[in-house]
């Protein structure tokens, strides 16, 4: 029986599904943080035991040579996808970065720039055949706009204001209650993985009434417009579409304070779509070969 599986896997949890020849989808299948960069073995751990669940869901043993698409934060970015190959017992295996197959998602026929931010955050375009990405470099460094950022961010500014350096608001005094001290707040910090910072992100959503939350998310907009802008090369009207946990917020943020305007456009698909996409023309071209 010949299946086709696409997994998105990103610093918070990875997502799996299988498609038979004649169209059919199973069920949606979760699993754990799947990125190849921040912890490989605990991603690998995740990847390994969501494509097993996914091919029992849809055969088991009856299921032969599954054509597997992979696209995996920080896979790019580390040179890691020859490594996720070889720790997998599948012979047709493609591995991508997760922005890859949000573009193929969101833009499978045409061109378009797609605001990928969850626990990270990246902007692309296809155009052409070629994929330019913007970001992603990880949070020691970069992924502005990301949960894992704001979340940073949050504590940081809490500690400033705990300080009288900087300015109070329900933001900081939340989560000075939800911590209880500055030293918890630091002994959090110390040992945080991006994931865990980017667990504060929706409280800084939740508070976007507060001038604190409020400067964070225009800092984070910010950044990101600017992304856009520099990836429509002046072309206003390619179309932005946003995906992750936190990028439809962000980008309606964005476009209600954009005077200029973005033309913002719903994504055709998901990740996983694209993913699927992308393991349909594996196949056929293989075929053709």
């Amino acid at each position: 029986m010949q299946i086709f599986i696409g997994l998105d896997g990103g610093g918070t949890g990875c997502r799996a599904q299988a498609e038979f020849g004649d169209g059919r989808r199973g069920a949606v299948l979760t699993g754990g943080p799947a990125n190849v960069f921040s912890d490989f073995d605990a991603a690998m751990h995740a990847i390994s035991d969501l494509l097993a669940r996914c091919i029992a869901q849809a055969g088991g043993a009856s299921v032969v040579q599954p054509v597997i698409v992979l696209g995996l934060a920080g896979a790019t970015e580390s040179g890691a996808a020859e490594q996720v190959k070889a720790r997998l017992p599948y012979q047709n295996v493609t591995v991508l970065g997760d922005i890859d197959i949000a573009l193929m998602g969101a833009f499978p026929e045409g061109e378009g720039i797609v605001m990928a931010v969850g626990t990270g955050s990246v902007v692309a375009r296809c155009y052409g055949g070629r994929v330019q990405r913007l970001g992603g470099h990880g949070l020691v460094l970069g992924d502005e706009g990301s949960g894992a950022w704001m979340g940073r961010e949050a504590l940081r500014r809490c500690l400033l204001a705990q300080d009288g350096l900087a300015e109070e608001g329900a933001l900081t005094r939340h989560i000075r209650a939800q911590f209880g001290s500055v030293r918890a707040i630091i002994s959090f910090a110390a040992q945080a993985r991006p994931a865990d910072f980017a667990t504060l992100a929706p409280l800084v959503l939740a508070q976007a009434h507060c001038p604190v939350a409020g400067a964070i998310l225009d800092a984070a907009c910010a950044y990101l417009r600017r992304a856009i802008r520099q990836l429509q090369a002046g072309q206003p009207h390619v179309p932005v579409a946003a995906t992750g946990g936190l990028g439809p917020a962000l980008l309606a943020r964005m476009v209600q304070c954009d005077s200029a305007g973005l033309r913002n456009v719903a994504a055709s698909g998901t990740g996983l779509d694209g993913a699927l996409w992308y393991a349909r023309n594996r196949a056929a071209q293989e075929k053709m070969a």
